[in-house]
């Protein structure tokens, strides 16, 4: 691993078992890439590791499936934001009250 501000020189990557916190960044490619690179080439000794980065697939799946339509702009809010954005474009300065 090349050091850095955040992997300095006495840096030691993590071996597994991985934690659960660890395991998450990964999934959410929170991790920098050599340190991904790092972890992912050692999943196979961590047995939880399939596991946990299942059920966190499980759980974008779900929340995912729970998105439901943002409700309409209610309509004062459209004819303030369309008279902001008409002064603007005639090159006034107005800024709403």
């Amino acid at each position: 691993m090349v050091p850095s501000a955040k992997h300095p020189t006495d840096f030691t990557p993590p071996e597994p078992p991985f934690s659960t916190e660890l395991l998450a960044d990964l999934h959410a490619d929170a991790l920098d890439p050599e340190l991904a690179s790092h972890v992912r080439s050692r999943l196979p000794a961590d047995p939880r590791a399939e596991e946990v980065l299942d059920a966190l697939d499980r759980v974008q799946q779900d929340l995912r499936g729970l998105r439901t339509p943002a409700p309409p702009m209610p309509e004062a809010v459209a004819a303030r934001l369309d008279s902001v954005i008409d002064g603007l474009t005639r090159g006034e300065d107005r800024r709403p009250e």
